[in-house]
């Protein structure tokens, strides 16, 4: 059906990369409830590798996380050629009204990294998570079909 989420080769995969491993499960089940392919990680330690490997379509990012932040796995992966162009959707506890410097990300609101391709505040709802991924992964499609 024209609903259901899918990527050149099938379903679309998503990865989920947060340390609360309650959130981690919640999405990674309303994702695959969804028809999409999902996948959870909890904590970046390991996750540029497996991104570089796997090719997710988007990527869920919390970016407030001990040790190796959210952050340090986005800028790696907007410097990565292989993971460069994957869309990238932050999900925070901050209200998308703070400003980055809130959560740590000068590099964001200066400029020196490009802008994620989403926003999400928690609690995420899921109808507003699929409505997002949905809305970029048509996005990506477009573009990729015209280059």
């Amino acid at each position: 059906m024209s609903d259901r989420p899918k990527a050149q080769n099938g379903p679309a995969k998503i990865l989920i990369v947060d340390d609360e491993r309650d959130i981690v499960e919640y999405l990674t089940m309303a994702l695959e409830d969804a028809g999409f392919k999902a996948a959870g990680l909890a904590g970046t330690e390991g996750a540029l590798e497996w991104i570089a490997a796997e090719r997710p379509d988007l990527v869920l990012l919390d970016v407030m996380m001990p040790g190796h932040t959210g952050l340090s796995l986005y800028r790696a992966m907007r410097e990565g050629e292989a993971t460069k162009r994957i869309p990238v959707v932050i999900i925070s506890g901050y209200a998308r009204k703070d400003d980055f410097s809130k959560m740590g990300l000068d590099e964001l609101e200066s400029g020196r990294l490009p802008p994620p391709d989403g926003y999400l505040e928690k609690p995420i709802t899921v109808p507003t998570l699929l409505a997002t991924l949905r809305r970029l992964l048509e996005r990506d499609e477009t573009r990729s079909g015209t280059g």
